[in-house]
């Protein structure tokens, strides 16, 4: 059972037909910008990546992260606090995707959508089954 079916209530998949629209309504005229920062920690965090295909999801609370497609779990190395753990794409995802809007808002601080997809995403944190493998690597 994938972890999307085990835990519906957290999020839900944005269809391939409205994902650049979905992209630019979340996270504004950045939206490349936060996007290739998600990637970029991606790299950094997993040195066996070499790109994919990524999904945007939306929590339930209203924020959009992405996650790497795959039904296999993801390996996570922070240099930043030494955290390292095995989680699923999604927990993986929103990790990535919160280090990225960090990353963002220390570079674009007016950005309000992104603050917001910033605040949002860590609110829901908690409520993940994965919520102490999140932190670690969050820490």
């Amino acid at each position: 059972m994938s972890t999307a079916q085990a835990i519906p209530e957290l999020f839900t998949r944005v269809p391939k037909l409205q994902r650049a629209q979905t992209m630019h309504q979340y996270w504004g005229d950045r939206c490349v910008n936060l996007e290739m920062f998600v990637f970029s920690f991606m790299n950094t965090f997993n040195d066996a990546y070499n790109g994919g295909y990524w999904n945007l999801n939306i929590t339930s609370n209203d924020a959009l992260f992405i996650s790497l497609n795959t039904e296999e779990p993801v390996r996570l190395i922070s240099p930043l606090n030494y955290g390292d753990e095995t989680m699923s794409a999604e927990a993986a995802g929103l990790v990535l995707t919160i280090y990225g809007c960090s990353y963002a808002l220390d570079k674009y601080p007016e950005e309000a959508l992104i603050l917001e997809t910033y605040d949002k995403l860590m609110a829901v944190v908690g409520d993940h089954p994965e919520a102490s493998k999140i932190y670690r690597l969050l820490d």
